[in-house]
């Protein structure tokens, strides 16, 4: 129940707050930032003390894909990628065990959230992910969101 009435206040807050809002097949949302886009995500969380429902509100944009595992990309993740206010780099190792899928990510309470607190980390993640984006690949290797 708590990410149903999560997702449509949240539907409403992104509508009113981003000119390009797209539905996903997952039932979340997508904010399409420069070279990356911001997904959305409305997750079931524990309940309160008082054993009502809550949800998360996941927020993650790619960073890169295919990127070649090094122990420099790790430190990097670990250190650097950890520097911002809203979020941080994840690396998330890939079946080939040769590569990684690199995101940058926040989480959100999903009841208690208020519109400007959404579009804030929205637009946060968002643009520094499009900034981060082109030194990963730069720097490491692998493909933009947006790149074939």
């Amino acid at each position: 129940m708590a990410v149903d009435v999560t997702s449509a206040k949240v539907q409403r807050m992104l509508v009113a707050g981003f000119s390009d809002v797209r539905l996903t097949k997952d039932g979340g949302f997508s904010v399409p930032m420069g070279t990356t886009t911001v997904f959305v995500e409305i997750k079931e969380w524990t309940a309160d003390k008082d054993g009502n429902p809550r949800s998360l509100v996941y927020l993650w944009s790619p960073l890169g894909r295919e990127v070649p595992l090094s122990p420099e990309l790790f430190e990097w993740a670990a250190t650097e990628g950890r520097h911002n206010w809203f979020g941080g780099v994840v690396v998330q190792k890939q079946d080939d065990g040769k590569t990684a899928f690199v995101s940058y990510d926040h989480t959100l309470l999903g009841t208690t959230l208020d519109p400007d607190e959404l579009s804030t980390a929205v637009s946060m993640v968002g643009w520094t992910a499009d900034d981060l984006d082109e030194l990963v690949t730069t720097k490491f290797g692998g493909k933009r969101f947006t790149d074939s």
